[in-house]
């Protein structure tokens, strides 16, 4: 059996930096989850690859941290998040949290 997913996937539509090598380009992030996220680039990417990622969530929320590449379809990639500090990992949290709420609003 396939393991499932622990996570939904937040839209968020976000603007952002991807940094492999010395080459960094802009990326726009599709979706989040606490653990990964969903991105397209211009950078072509493979599985397994590790980037570093930085990404404005919000006005108060910038987070950067390496992301290993497991999903590969040029112009979209998927990856695991790694080496994000505990602070942005709360940050991320609490981002999450807000656009949940947010998205409820009206229900």
């Amino acid at each position: 059996m396939a393991i499932q997913r622990r996570h939904f996937r937040i839209p968020v539509s976000r603007r952002g930096l991807i940094t492999r090598n010395h080459t960094t380009t802009l990326c726009e992030h599709v979706d989040i989850t606490e653990e990964g996220l969903h991105f397209s680039s211009d950078l072509l990417l493979s599985k397994d690859e590790t980037v570093r990622i930085e990404c404005q969530l919000d006005a108060d929320c910038i987070i950067q941290c390496e992301l290993v590449i497991t999903h590969a379809e040029p112009p979209r990639f998927g990856g695991r998040m790694t080496h994000l500090l505990p602070e942005h990992q709360q940050q991320l949290a609490m981002c999450i949290q807000r656009l949940i709420t947010f998205s409820m609003v009206g229900l």
